[in-house]
């Protein structure tokens, strides 16, 4: 096991994801504390699920948004596994919402959860980690909508973009404390809340359209670049953005030509056009 013995906190535990990652840090050998802000019994029910693997869990209720929150939940997880060896920021807000129907209080509400959030709580597992003189490792779940942005995403986009940037300033500041800060940047994941959406024939063609694998990623594909972020065999690496996407993200116009112009572009190129 790649983490045997690793302390993990890992924030939006009780999410699609975050509960998605906590298990494979698990099974992996880490133990893990688990940051949720309402969903307790799936909180519960997911720290029952590492015991069964041999692992030590708790789970911590905190709002990223509050300073005296993350103390407490940086203080709870030490008190609880011992140390913290690795964070894992991936709480998010995310409603889609049209550009000019964005009020201040919902930009504040994104900016204060998923960037400040993931600010401080970096910050202070970093604190932590300098404190315990040990090697460390911060993962932040950003998305590929920081650079492939659509018009009712535009407040979250300006977030993943500032997670993205804090991802490389704090590799550059913490390099000399022998913590690595990485990012895993998911395009269109197959949660719960995207199955349902694409439940209807025809509705995730789009987007299959769009995507090199012709398909959309599922939430255990997203597992393995955290846990590689995480273990040794990465160790040489700090301040990198990895897409977990298909490759919808480098896709270009390609997937927007109809038959009858791939057939007209292929008539001019054999002209030499």
């Amino acid at each position: 096991m790649r983490l045997e013995g690793k302390k993990a906190l890992v924030t939006g535990g009780a999410g699609a994801i975050g509960s998605a990652l906590a298990v494979g840090l698990a099974r992996e050998g880490a133990d893990v504390s688990i940051c949720y802000r309402h969903s307790e019994e799936k909180a519960r029910l997911l720290v029952k699920e590492i015991e069964k693997l041999g692992r030590s869990a708790v789970c911590i209720a905190a709002d990223v948004r509050k300073p005296a929150d993350i103390e407490r939940l940086i203080a709870g997880t030490v008190k609880a596994l011992g140390r913290l060896d690795i964070v894992i920021n991936c709480h998010t807000a995310g409603p889609q919402i049209p550009l000019l129907e964005v009020s201040l209080e919902t930009l504040d509400e994104f900016l204060e959860t998923n960037l400040r959030g993931y600010f401080l709580v970096a910050q202070h597992g970093a604190r932590q980690m300098v404190k315990q003189g040990t090697p460390g490792c911060i993962v932040n779940v950003s998305s590929i909508s920081s650079r492939s942005v659509t018009s009712t995403y535009v407040h979250y986009a300006a977030t993943k973009g500032g997670i993205e940037a804090t991802t490389r300033g704090m590799a550059v500041a913490l390099g000399r404390y022998r913590i690595r800060v990485n990012c895993v940047a998911p395009g269109v994941v197959m949660t719960p809340t995207v199955a349902s959406m694409f439940a209807e024939p025809g509705n995730a063609d789009p987007v299959n359209s769009r995507t090199p694998l012709g398909r959309i990623v599922t939430i255990e594909e997203c597992v393995g670049p955290v846990v590689f972020f995480c273990c040794d065999e990465s160790s040489g690496i700090t301040g990198q953005v990895l897409d977990v996407d298909g490759g919808y993200s480098i896709q270009g116009m390609e997937w927007v030509l109809t038959d009858e112009i791939r057939s007209f572009r292929e008539k001019l190129e054999k002209k030499g056009y």
